[in-house]
C-alpha cells in the first residue's frame, strides 16, 4: 500500500495534526509532508486551511 494514503480517509489524530504545523510551519513542501502523514495531498492542504497554517512562500 501507498504510504501516501495510508491514512486517508480517517481522522486526524492530535499528534498527527501537531506534526502537520511542525512541518508546515518549517517549510516543508506539501508532497512531502503527505509522505510523512501518510495522507493524499488534497488532505493536507484542506487541514492546513482549516487551522489557518500559512500558504508556502511559493504559492503567491
Amino acid at each position: 500500500m501507498d504510504n501516501v494514503t495510508l491514512n486517508g480517509g480517517k481522522p486526524w489524530t492530535i499528534s498527527a495534526v501537531d506534526k502537520l504545523r511542525e512541518l508546515w510551519n518549517a517549510g516543508v513542501p506539501a508532497a512531502q509532508v503527505c509522505h510523512v502523514l501518510g495522507r493524499p495531498e488534497t488532505e493536507v492542504r484542506a487541514k492546513a486551511a482549516e487551522l489557518n497554517l500559512p500558504l508556502p512562500a511559493s504559492a503567491g
